[in-house]
């Protein structure tokens, strides 16, 4: 698996890191160029690489986590007084949504992928520059047709997803 993983994440490094964000409980991450796609009928900026993470994972710098998979789940900075009932899934409610501003705050154009590790078991270090380390790691023994870890795309190209699941990998 880690001979694969590394003939596609190969490609992102010297990339810049764009932009990072979540849709509900899926972390993603945008690399490289600006491109212009065509989605849902509109033309929408967006970065050549995709990496969408479902499985466990943090980003740490000076050897301290910034943000990680679980602050999705935590109420961000006074909103547990201010709502009985924490809807995590609302953007703006989370530990995570208020904590990735330092990070979108800190990227710009010179912050790039500098090198990678990986794993046998779909495990991922993202080395980035500024002193950034994103680690990805499936932390579950689900071995179905749902248990996918993360994934990697490139809208540029259209090209297959590659997609690493509890299964291995696959491309869709």
């Amino acid at each position: 698996m880690r001979e694969a993983i590394k003939s596609k994440v190969d490609k992102l490094v010297s990339l810049n890191l764009r932009y990072i964000g979540r849709a509900s409980n899926l972390f993603w991450l945008g690399f490289g160029e600006k491109i212009l796609v065509t989605r849902r009928g509109k033309m929408e900026e967006v970065a050549e690489y995709a990496l969408h993470i479902q499985c466990s994972w943090r980003i740490a710098k000076a050897n301290k986590i910034v943000v990680g998979s679980r602050d999705f789940y935590y109420p961000r900075t006074g909103l547990d007084n201010e709502n009985e009932h924490f809807e995590w899934d609302v953007q703006g409610n989370n530990r995570f949504d208020e904590r990735i501003k330092s990070i979108i705050e800190d990227i710009n154009e010179h912050t790039i992928v500098e090198r990678f590790e990986s794993d046998e078991v779909g495990g991922l270090k993202i080395f980035l520059s500024q002193g950034y380390l994103l680690e990805v790691f499936p932390d579950t023994s689900e071995d179905d047709e749902y248990s996918e870890f993360w994934r990697l795309f490139n809208r540029k190209e259209d090209s297959p997803h590659f997609v690493v699941t509890g299964n291995g990998i696959e491309n869709e």
